[in-house]
């Protein structure tokens, strides 16, 4: 059967999620036009997934997109137009690894401790950190917990939050997902459903970043894991995921979390699969300069709109983080 090659669109609307994994054998989205707009809605970043076994990344990205006449080689530029935040409320904090409950990477392989299940369906069982629990045999099972965390809410223009206290928490908790705004393509259980509430009464001006915008790697990975300190974990892992040290070299570090990934920012990023593969999400409301603690209270993640342009050409090879926003990308 032949293929027909579908004509590239000055707009490509986004509103499919990944499992977690970024596969350049599967197909992508689009094509978009060099120069051409992507709009995509975004799910919470981060802790959400966490808490989702079924997700095998750590984070929930938007399906790729082709970029027309991108190919490796090449570099894409991605501007940036606009951020918005579209969730009501979300929470973090410091995490721990909870022994026995993954196969070696607590984001790449969750594993349920009771039934020994890898990536387990699970269902929501009340609130807190005992809520996640395994379809197949009803253990609490997922691979992080808060140490110390927080639940913020966000006021109407979606400029400033504050955190509140246990009672506010909770009641939060209890209508997580709508207070998350998850999309319909979300899989994750929000980490509302968490209520923390170890830090009361602290207000902070949003500022929101995309923590995760970049191409699709030349091998299928983790998408927390397409990064040069974070791909590390997967050299000799014991897990489907693992790769080689010459393997981590086909990532393309589009998970950078930092908070310069803003409106009017001007991203190059590198192409090493043909059209490039623009995917974006992990969008955090506010952050500091880096996750130096992990999770700490300058690291909010929100569901939110995107609006990103893309431009590819030819380019050497480069060396090498609520509703969602839009990115225009060309070549």
């Amino acid at each position: 059967m032949t293929e027909t090659r579908t004509e590239a669109r000055r707009t490509v609307m986004v509103s499919e999620l990944t499992d977690g994994i970024l596969d350049p054998s599967k197909p992508m989205l689009g094509p978009v036009t060099s120069g051409g707009t992507i709009v995509g809605n975004t799910a919470p970043g981060c802790w959400g997934p966490m808490i989702t076994p079924r997700i095998r990344g750590g984070h929930e990205v938007t399906r790729p997109v082709f970029v027309d006449g991108a190919m490796p080689g090449d570099a894409v530029v991605l501007r940036i137009r606009d951020i918005n935040v579209t969730s009501f409320a979300t929470a973090s904090g410091h995490d721990r690894w909870v022994e026995g409950h993954f196969l070696g990477d607590p984001y790449a392989a969750p594993r349920c401790p009771n039934c020994g299940t890898l990536y387990p369906d699970t269902y929501v069982e009340g609130i807190g950190q005992q809520a996640v629990r395994c379809v197949k045999c009803n253990t609490p099972v997922t691979p992080f917990q808060i140490v110390n965390g927080y639940t913020v809410v966000f006021d109407e223009t979606r400029q400033v939050g504050v955190t509140v206290p246990q009672e506010a928490a909770e009641r939060i908790a209890r209508s997580a997902n709508q207070f998350a705004a998850l999309p319909e393509s979300s899989a994750q259980h929000s980490i509302l459903l968490y209520a923390p509430h170890d830090l009361v009464g602290l207000a902070a001006r949003l500022r929101p970043f995309l923590g995760q915008l970049g191409t699709t790697p030349a091998i299928r990975m983790p998408d927390s894991h397409n990064a040069g300190d974070f791909g590390s974990a997967l050299i000799g892992a014991p897990h489907e995921y693992a790769i080689t040290a010459d393997q981590l070299e086909l990532r393309t570090d589009g998970h950078m979390d930092i908070d310069a990934v803003r409106p009017g920012a001007i991203l190059l990023a590198p192409v090493k699969v043909p059209g490039a593969g623009i995917y974006f999400g992990d969008m955090h409301a506010l952050q500091g300069d880096g996750e130096i603690a992990g999770h700490s209270f300058w690291h909010r993640d929100a569901g939110g709109r995107a609006f990103e342009r893309a431009y590819t050409g030819r380019a050497d090879p480069i060396p090498v983080s609520g509703r969602f926003a839009a990115v225009s990308p060309a070549t």
